[in-house]
Order: C-alpha cells, then sequence, then structure tokens
C-alpha cells in the first residue's frame, strides 16, 4: 500500500550498469493471464491508497482487524481491567483533541485513530511524514516557539534523542511505566519504545504458486534472479536493522548473494510493495505491515516469516509540552501502552513492546515472534551507533549502491 508521503523512487543507474528504483515501469512482455493478474492488483491498489487518503472505512478495518475491547467508564476509564485513565483524567479529556505528529504510516496510524476512537471517544488529529522530514518540521516549530505536535511518533533513534536534547520532549510517566521498565520495553527519561517495526520476507502468490520461498536463504535462489526485491539501507533504521539481521544471522556474504541476484533496489518500502503486488518483483524483503496492509487490500502476496527470525527497531513516542496540558494526549499515551493498545498494534503486524500479553495474530492469520523470542532480533539504539555505518558501507558494496 503506497503512503502518499513517501517518494517515489525514479530510475538510477550503477557503476555496473544496474538499473534500480524504477517502481512505477512495468515490463514490456508479460502473458495474457499474468496482465490481468496485474491489472487487478495495481487496481486494489491504488483503489485502498484513495481509501486511505479519505480516512474511508477505518473504522470498519480496525473493528475487522480486531474486536474492540471492554470499556469501563464508570470510575475514569478502564480497558479490559486495566485503568487508562483515572476519573480526573477522563473527565478532563472529554472534547479535546490528540494532536499526534508521525513517522510511522499512515495507513497504520489511521486505523490506530479508529480504533482509539472505538475504544475512548476522542478524536486525533495526524501529522504525518517521513521520520526525517518530520525531525526538520518539529524542531522549525520547537525553534520559533509554535510546535504543534502533543505526541510525535519517529522511527530513528538520533532524531528521538534530538528531541530529547532540544526540549521537545519532556518527561511523563504512563501508569505502566514500572511494568514496561521491569520488561525492559525501551523506556527512556523522555521518551519510550510503543512497539517495534519488523522486516521479513514476501511474495506475490499469483506468480509463485508452487515451491514457494520459505526461508531468507531462498532468497539468493538463482531463479529469482532478476526477480528478486530489496529496499536501500539508506531509507531508513528498519533497514539498518534488517542489513544488521542478515550480516550477523546469515553472513556478510548473504548481502553479496543477493547483489549477484541483479535485484530492483527501491528507495522506500510502499514502493517496493506496491510493485511486488503487480508482479513487477516476485519474491522481497520487506517491512511486514506496510506488506501486511497491502495484503488486507486484496493484493496477490503471502508473508513469510523464516525460522532464523525477523529483524526488529523500535517506534519512539514523546510527550511535548502542548501535550502535558492536554488531557486527551495523556489518554492517547496511556492507551497505547494499555494491553488494548498493544494488542492492536500486533493486529496490524507490529510486535508490542509489552510481552506480558497472550500473543495476537495480525489480521488473525500471522504470529509474529514476540519481543522475548529467540527469533526476535531487535537493533537497540545502542547497536545502531555501533555498526551502523559499517553495515550501510557493506550493504552499498554488496549491491553496488551509489544512492
Amino acid at each position: 500500500m503506497r503512503d502518499p508521503n513517501h517518494s517515489v523512487g525514479t530510475p538510477t543507474t550503477t557503476s555496473k550498469g544496474r538499473t534500480v528504483s524504477a517502481p512505477r515501469r512495468v515490463a514490456r512482455r508479460r502473458t495474457t493471464r499474468l496482465a490481468g493478474i496485474l491489472a487487478v492488483a495495481t487496481a486494489l491498489v491504488v483503489s485502498t491508497v484513495a481509501c486511505g487518503q479519505e480516512g474511508g472505512g477505518k473504522d470498519e478495518q480496525a473493528r475487522e482487524l480486531l474486536p474492540p475491547s471492554e470499556v469501563d467508564t464508570s470510575n475514569g476509564l478502564v480497558i479490559d481491567g486495566e485503568l487508562v485513565a483515572d476519573k480526573e483524567l477522563w473527565e478532563a479529556a472529554q472534547g479535546q483533541v490528540v494532536k499526534l505528529y508521525s513517522g510511522t504510516g499512515k495507513e497504520a496510524e489511521d486505523l490506530t485513530a479508529a480504533r482509539f476512537k472505538q475504544e475512548t471517544g476522542l478524536d486525533i488529529e495526524l501529522t504525518r511524514l517521513p521520520t526525517n522530514k518530520l525531525a526538520e518540521r518539529v524542531l522549525s516549530e520547537q525553534g520559533a516557539g509554535k510546535l504543534g505536535a502533543d505526541i510525535a511518533r519517529v522511527t530513528d533513534p538520533r532524531v528521538a534523542r534530538e528531541f530529547s536534547e532540544q526540549g521537545v520532549f519532556v518527561p511523563y510517566t504512563t501508569p505502566f511505566d514500572r511494568l514496561l521498565r521491569e520488561q525492559n520495553t525501551g523506556v527512556r527519561d523522555t521518551y519510550l519504545n510503543c512497539y517495534y517495526f519488523v522486516n521479513a520476507m514476501g511474495y506475490n502468490d499469483a506468480i509463485i504458486e508452487e515451491d514457494q520461498p520459505t526461508q531468507w536463504e531462498d532468497l539468493v535462489d538463482p531463479k529469482y534472479a532478476g526477480k528478486l526485491g530489496v529496499v536501500a539501507v539508506t531509507t531508513g533504521g528498519t533497514l539498518n536493522a534488517l542489513a544488521h539481521f542478515q550480516i550477523s544471522t546469515l553472513g556478510r556474504e548473504f548481502l553479496e548473494q543477493q547483489g549477484r541476484q541483479n535485484p530492483r533496489i527501491f528507495d522506500s518500502t510502499s514502493t517496493e510493495v506496491d510493485a511486488l503486488a503487480r508482479g513487477e518483483i516476485s519474491v522481497a524483503s520487506l517491512s511486514f505491515n506496510n506488506a501486511f496492509a497491502a495484503e488486507l487490500a486484496g493484493a496477490p502476496l503471502e508473508l513469510v516469516i523464516p525460522d532464523k527470525g525477523v529483524s526488529a527497531s523500535e517506534n519512539l513516542m514523546g510527550m511535548t509540552a502542548n501535550g502535558l496540558q492536554n488531557p486527551a494526549a495523556q489518554v492517547f499515551m496511556n492507551w497505547t501502552m494499555s494491553k488494548s493498545g498493544q494488542s492492536f498494534a500486533a493486529a496490524q503486524g507490529f510486535v508490542p513492546a509489552r510481552t506480558d500479553m497472550e500473543p495476537v495474530k495480525a489480521g488473525g492469520k500471522y504470529q509474529l515472534p514476540q519481543a522475548d523470542s529467540p527469533q526476535f532480533h531487535l537493533f537497540s539504539e545502542e547497536d545502531y551507533e555501533k555498526y551502523a555505518a559499517r553495515d550501510e558501507e557493506w550493504w552499498k558494496q554488496a549491491f553496488d549502491y551509489m544512492g
């Protein structure tokens, strides 16, 4: 599913003549049957994007993903037996709107807003930009004394740390703080990890009908030469996590083997998923949540969680000074870390930060490894500082990439 805020790749040629990042190009030769499949897949993706941009159908989609939790507002806000907001906070939040700035995908945030309103009756006003662009806006607004956000979510630990240093993020403690710290979920002084992004594998099941890929090693099978899709490591933190996972689990040579597959290299996860849905590539390493959203929309995709596990990185969230003055923002922060909020994140294809819950399948179909599983490979903030530059250089060498 294409996020309208993602950039669309343009053709780039490497030093060896390989063409990359041309997600709109369609192969010249197709069989009649395959052309029909691709036309249907493209229509599904486009129609879903239009729906997502208008916000239509999100209430129903959220309910289909996971039924709303049991809510009791007789003495504050209690959801599934957990106190999310005491009576004073709950009453003060009525009629208020949460202003959320987010680097997370728009589709995911629209669904989250729909679920939050179902369980609280409160609205979210979303500003969605890629994390690097979001950082520019937030710091500019902060410097001018006109920050519009109550809460911000970013995908890069360096940005979260800068927000903290520049006073964008201020201390706020949810009712679950002690539990979150005991579980080592990633609580810092002024921000926390609300859930994890995951990278796994997927394929177009209208093209690959037999002998489907099941393991990471299948990506380097010669039969997928010219049919493999990858996203450039320079795209962001989630791709740094994937590169490090592949290097540490499968070896640096695994990157080199992928590079010899003449892969299509994309500059965003959304354009890669679109190309996979259209059949321009047939197999890919990919952002699980993005691909899962496209599959839900009807794209001919099947996701794979290999035995050797998945890569993971943090989604970091913090409260601003504005948020401290907005009771609805405090309710949202608390709700996000409640079992209900965490379960809904899992239903969308993320991995919850909390580990004291029953596992929730994405869409009732896929069970991702939980944060305390040996199959869950987290690229921590410390790992980022230690390995990101080295891994990026190795990745560029393996894929002969100059972007």
